[in-house]
């Protein structure tokens, strides 16, 4: 926390208006990737180039990495730069370095006639180290040095970089950087650097990668930037980005906070390359080549396979990825050794026919020899078995039974019976899906724990679309809205049915015999039927946690008989509350 705090007050200390900083080259985004992506990279900082961007992020890289690009800009400005990351300790050492040159800028003297042209350069150049300080979590700094000739006048200056990387999840990805912390001296003055503060994400899923930040600067309005990397292949990268600063998009038109790019990859090598438009003053063109060397270290981890049970050992299949790459397998002996690892995390994948699979991570510390003894769990069995049902007749019906967990598949529904049986399948979690024998009926989805030697019961209830289903038995004492226990086990199954339906919205409809009843808490037939079914819907609300926004009451008094009012048994018919399905 005292690192994080630092780089937040170092960034916010006099906090500028626009055009209070100078050495803009300190604000260019470097790196054909980065820039393609939107320059939303605070989060990922996933190659050489980190040592500009976040600081932090050297601490992933178990291997030497090296980058260098060449960035064609408007005006025939362009820029040559330089990018390392070399593994050292704990993380690794990142070197940078930035030219950027103007060949030919038109002089003009007090008198307003033309000179000879010239030519204005700037150079950076930074060195920072970056270290992971627990699993998943990263801490890094660098120093810059720069240097600006602007023909008549010339500066030179310092500063820092600050950052803090976050893994939490090997799909999540957080950063916080401090950058541009310092000054350039020009004569007897001193000002302030570009400074900016950024917060960054990404995220992964399958092939895809996104990534957003957000900026403070320190001279300018806060701005957002956003990116997507999606690798349909390995080897391919096609990258797009957005951002709403530092340019000026009001003036340059909207269109110039697009990037694009692509990447690609043979073995060690890459080429990226990256295209930014700038509306009127152009499109600027960054094209890189990078490699990466894998670094050979002195630590080995021995691997031996063994039955969870018994302890004997077992040939495996085993693959490896983080700070070595490789698929291969045990031994008959369930052993395998890895060398030459450097310090760094390595992830063992573990498989074996019969066997649950399982994966773990080691931190290899890179200076000795480490053994992982991986005990597979041998795959034990259980059953699933139950019915299907219409919800509103509670007769069996056919449809599929589709289910996923350590194993997957799908089953037809016996029509005849409504039965179904998986038997023999690996136990473990499962998600398991009944659907109907049409589309009328709403699928429903559970999550069942399956237990070795175990079967376990699972029924089915299924709902049609703008279904009615009378609670049968539900029924009230004459002037009354009162539920009485006897009725509860009516009310119980359709809450169950709710529960199991969580998508439903439903009606709870109330109704009457054709007696009038006028009293003082029920005026009409009209205010009890709709007392009946709010008693209803609060019973359900009550005793199964149904939302009551799924649960519409109203009253229909005696308007809506399903027998003849003439004789008791069938007022007593009519006295009920039905469940109208109403919408998903």
């Amino acid at each position: 926390m005292t690192f994080l705090t630092a780089a937040l007050a170092l960034s916010l200390v006099g906090w500028g208006q626009p055009g209070t900083s100078v050495f803009p080259l300190a604000r260019i985004g470097q790196g054909p990737r980065a820039a393609a992506m939107g320059e939303a990279y605070v989060g990922l900082a996933g190659d050489a180039s980190a040592n500009y961007w976040n600081p932090a992020g050297l601490g992933q890289f178990p291997d030497y990495r090296f980058a260098v690009s060449h960035h064609q800009w408007f005006s025939d400005i362009m820029d040559e730069v330089f990018h390392a990351a070399l593994p050292a300790g704990p993380g690794a050492i990142g070197l940078g370095a930035v030219y950027s040159g103007d060949p030919g800028i038109e002089y003009w003297d007090a008198e307003n006639q033309p000179g000879p042209s010239f030519r204005t350069w700037n150079m950076l150049v930074s060195a920072g180290y970056g270290a992971m300080v627990a699993s998943g979590y990263y801490v890094g700094g660098a120093v810059q040095g720069m240097y600006e000739n602007l023909y008549s006048s010339a500066g030179y200056g310092g500063g820092a970089n600050l950052g803090v990387l976050a893994q939490p999840l090997t799909f999540i990805g957080l950063g916080l950087s401090a950058r541009n912390l310092g000054v350039m001296r020009y004569g007897s003055e001193w000002e302030i650097l570009p400074m900016e503060l950024t917060l960054g994400g990404n995220g992964r899923i399958g092939p895809v990668t996104a990534t957003l930040d957000a900026v403070l600067p320190y001279d300018n309005t806060f701005n957002a930037r956003a990116g997507v990397e999606y690798s349909p292949v390995p080897q391919l990268a096609l990258r797009l980005g957005y951002r709403t600063g530092p340019a000026d998009i009001a003036t340059l038109g909207i269109l110039s906070g697009l990037t694009a790019g692509l990447g690609v990859t043979l073995g060690s090598f890459g080429v990226d390359y990256a295209v930014s438009p700038y509306g009127k003053l152009g499109v600027a063109h960054r094209l890189g080549i990078r490699t990466a060397l894998v670094k050979r270290g002195s630590g080995s981890v021995v691997v031996n396979v063994v039955d969870a049970n018994t302890m004997t050992p077992l040939w495996a299949s085993v693959s490896f990825s983080g700070i070595r790459e490789i698929a291969t397998e045990t031994d008959k002996r369930g052993k395998l050794e890895l060398s030459g690892l450097p310090r760094g995390q390595l992830v063992i994948h573990t498989i074996r026919s019969e066997y649950v699979p399982r994966s773990d991570t080691l931190l290899v510390l890179g200076d000795r020899e480490q053994h992982a003894t991986i005990a597979l769990r041998p795959l034990e069995y259980g059953g699933i078995w139950g019915r299907v049902f219409d919800a509103a007749t509670d007769k069996p019906i056919g449809g599929i039974i589709t289910y996923r967990g350590p194993a997957f598949g799908e089953q037809t529904v016996d029509p005849a019976m409504g039965s179904y049986a998986l038997r023999g399948i690996p136990s473990g979690e499962y998600t398991v899906s009944a659907s109907g024998p049409t589309e009328d009926y709403f699928p429903q989805t559970c999550t069942l724990e399956v237990e070795p030697g175990k079967v376990l019961e699972k029924n089915f209830r299924l709902l049609k679309r703008r279904q009615t289903i009378v609670l049968e038995g539900i029924n009230f004492e004459t002037g009354e809205a009162e539920i009485l226990p006897k009725f509860r086990g009516t009310l119980d199954r359709a809450g169950a049915i709710l529960k199991e339906n969580p998508d439903i919205v439903v009606e709870l409809a109330g109704h009457t015999d054709s007696r009038e009843i006028n009293t003082e808490v029920y005026p009409s037939n009209w205010e009890l039927s709709q007392a009946r079914a709010e008693a209803v819907r609060d019973y359900l609300v009550s005793n199964f946690g149904i939302a009551a926004a799924r649960l519409t009451a109203r009253g229909y008094a005696d308007t809506q008989p399903v027998a003849s009012n003439s004789t008791e048994a069938g007022m007593a018919r009519n006295r009920r509350t039905e469940f109208r399905i109403i919408e998903q």
